[in-house]
């Protein structure tokens, strides 16, 4: 499943509680070849800095922290300058897809995908259905239907990204539990570096998912714009990063999925963790599915053993490198076989143009024994990740 910032404190006034191919360029490389995924919309960022939905900052992250509500001077502005917000025009989309598209589905399907954040004993949201929101510009087409820029109809009006899941097509890949399953870890995640989701509906045929709209766009798009990234941005967005993994595993989530395709860049340039298609919760934090993408699976994964959280420990060292090269450190573009052999062997090589101490983290994360790898916490506090941390900021996992 693909799915799918922090801007003001106004969120209390809607209750809202919000495998890929890929082309490389070789490691030797900083360019990458062009991509057919759609460019950016234009002017988002300006329209989210003050209406996109935020995170809950640190001290609210509890089960019962939400902002106070906004002021009246607030609210007034808000809606000032509702009239002058440009959301793009709707092409009708929806509509004319849900004519032709899907089948109602019945019986125990029905009743796993009757899904509505209203009815949520842990973080029950008001009553959403289409009507609430005035209708923007598309931003995109998922496996299982479209993804649109929506802004609320009730005040202050909140800019946010509704995606479409048809049900019948879940039912179809046998995907209805899992679908379920995405839904409800992801609607009780709340980090600044976490996509939100803040609330959900259906109607007859579709599941709509009212998530975060991440103002930059998709992460990957500039890694391919750029071919690869600073050490400096690297290391900036690896803190991000482990920061949030820290604050999942707390949670029992492991990701199993960590790529740049999956991560998303806020409106204030933040690293935010987008697909929750392949998390899990597991309290044990063992498990024995295959899943995730082959340029990030650890060799415990590609041995059919067993694995725990530590498979998302790997990613993040399969990340690191991959910002900085442009390409999956065990990436064999000829044959899937060596990248498996390379990846059990843990066939590492550095370019001379990475650092002592960004070659030490990732030696430290990429670890065949997973209980060898570096400990997030100590990720955080590592040289090469503390000499680019901006100064006075503050990670959530240390609150």
């Amino acid at each position: 499943m693909t799915t799918i910032g922090s801007v003001t404190r106004q969120i209390a006034a809607l209750e809202i509680s919000g495998s890929n191919s890929r082309s490389f360029a070789p490691s030797s490389s900083t360019a990458r070849p062009a991509h057919t995924k759609q460019p950016s919309q234009p002017n988002v960022a300006k329209l989210l800095t003050k209406f996109a939905a935020p995170n809950l900052n640190a001290s609210q992250s509890s089960l019962a922290g939400l902002p106070p509500p906004p002021s009246r001077k607030e609210k007034e502005a808000a809606a000032a300058q509702q009239a002058s917000l440009d959301i793009g025009r709707y092409d009708g989309g929806l509509e004319l897809e849900n004519e032709e598209r899907g089948e109602v589905v019945s019986g125990e399907a029905a009743a796993e995908l009757a899904l509505d954040s209203s009815l949520s004993q842990t973080y029950p949201t008001q009553e959403w259905t289409l009507h609430s929101f005035d209708m923007g510009r598309p931003l995109g087409k998922g496996k299982f239907g479209r993804v649109y820029m929506v802004r609320t109809k009730t005040a202050p009006n909140y800019i946010l990204a509704l995606k479409t899941l048809y049900k019948s097509e879940l039912v179809k890949n046998n995907v209805e539990k899992q679908t379920r399953r995405e839904i409800e870890i992801q609607q009780n995640l709340r980090h600044p570096n976490i996509i939100r989701l803040y609330g959900f509906f259906h109607d007859e045929k579709r599941i709509f998912l009212m998530i975060e709209f991440a103002g930059k766009g998709e992460l990957y798009k500039q890694l391919s714009k750029h071919g690869s990234f600073t050490e400096k941005r690297s290391a900036r967005y690896i803190d991000q990063m482990a920061d949030a993994l820290i604050y999942l595993h707390g949670k029992h989530v492991i990701h199993r999925d960590i790529k740049p395709e999956n991560l998303l860049v806020g409106i204030n340039g933040e690293l935010k963790i987008g697909d929750f298609g392949w998390s899990v919760h597991a309290p044990g934090l063992r498990r024995t599915t295959l899943c995730g993408t082959l340029d990030y699976l650890p060799p415990e994964m590609v041995e059919g053993k067993d694995h725990n959280e530590k498979v998302d420990h790997w990613a993040l060292g399969v990340l690191t490198y991959e910002f900085m090269i442009g390409a999956p450190p065990f990436e064999d573009r000829g044959s899937v076989k060596n990248t498996y052999r390379r990846i059990a062997r843990v066939d590492l090589k550095f370019p001379p143009t990475i650092s002592a101490e960004a070659k030490d983290l990732i030696s430290r994360l990429l670890q065949y024994d997973p209980q060898k790898r570096i400990q997030l916490t100590d990720v955080l506090n590592h040289p090469w990740i503390v000499r680019y941390r901006p100064q006075g900021a503050v990670r959530q996992s240390t609150i």
